[in-house]
């Protein structure tokens, strides 16, 4: 089906916090827009910057680009649906073996954000 997110093989979803649900809605939502199929090929799995690394959270998730036909595009599609307050997405290793999209909670940032209790 054109326009749908998929899974690489061995990419394990061990725990989705708020945050990562927000994240998969707008790469779900940029491939509907870009009519582009899209691979994610890191959730909570894989070798990451240490144990506090927000993929093992369920906070951040890496997109395939090498087969996209325009990776700053999809990039621009995915920011448009998170709040750059809370989120952000970057290509990583861009013209590298690796590169992929990286989309995740904001470092020190909260998500949801607390609410505020008025008396």
């Amino acid at each position: 089906m054109i326009g749908s997110v998929g899974i690489k093989p061995g990419v394990e979803f061990k725990v989705i916090a708020p945050g990562g649900f927000v994240i998969l809605a707008a790469i779900a939502a940029a491939a509907k827009k870009l009519g582009c199929n899209l691979t994610i090929t890191s959730a909570c799995d894989g070798t990451h910057s240490g144990p506090e690394d927000p993929h093992f959270r369920g906070e951040a998730y890496d997109v395939r680009t090498h087969d996209v036909p325009d990776k700053y595009q999809l990039l621009s599609t995915i920011h448009e649906n998170l709040d750059p307050e809370h989120f952000f997405a970057f290509l990583e290793d861009p013209g590298g073996e690796n590169e992929h999209i990286h989309a995740q909670v904001k470092k020190g940032t909260v998500y949801p954000p607390p609410q505020v209790m008025t008396a």
